[in-house]
Order: C-alpha cells, then structure tokens, then sequence
C-alpha cells in the first residue's frame, strides 16, 4: 500500500473513531495535525467524565489474528506482558456500549 492509502485509510478511521463516540454521547475530536504537534498528541482526543484520554488510531489488514483467536466469544480479553501493566482487548462494538449508557447507545458500525 502506498503510504498516501495508508495515510487516507487512517485518516478514515479517525473519522469514524470520533462520529462512533459523538454518536454516543460522548465528547471527541480528531486531533490537528494526527500526533505531529506536541500539545495535540496522537490522534483523537475523548472526554469522559471530565477526563481526558488520548487515542491512538491503526487501521492495519490483519493485525491482531492471534488477540482475536484468545477473545474467541468472551467479551473482553487481558493479556500482561511481564513486569507490565496490563492491557485489555475488545471489540469496539463492545467498548462503545460500556462507555455509553448501554440503553440509549445506538447500534454503530465497526470502523
């Protein structure tokens, strides 16, 4: 993939990133410049219950198959690497509904 696609492919799931969390309420925006400037790192940027959290968007062709194969049907996945802190794998579906209010969160399509 030319990187002008990776690029614009990126630059779509942001795009959606942000319209799937505004959608449920949430407050989001796309970071300027996508993590070039210091004081807007990384890409998106989520308010949740007055705190900020900075998100980073990859939209990669098959990135996580063996993450994917240890979810199976389960809702969420923690994995740790050793002497780290440990991470949790979801799909999106599930992590835009534990942050909306899971009543009101409309369907939304995956990014």
């Amino acid at each position: 993939m030319k990187a002008a696609s990776a690029k614009a492919k990126g630059t779509r799931l942001e795009a959606q990133v942000v319209k799937d969390f505004q959608l449920a309420g949430l407050e989001a925006r796309k970071q300027p410049g996508s993590g070039i400037y210091d004081a807007f790192p990384h890409d998106v940027e989520l308010r949740l219950r007055g705190k900020r959290y900075i998100v980073e968007c990859k939209s990669r062709k098959n990135s996580f198959q063996t993450l994917d194969n240890w979810l199976g049907k389960a809702d969420l996945l923690v994995v740790k690497n050793d002497r780290a802190e440990p991470r949790v794998y979801l799909t999106w579906s599930a992590f835009i509904q534990m942050l909306g209010d899971a009543g009101d969160t409309p369907d939304l399509p995956n990014p």
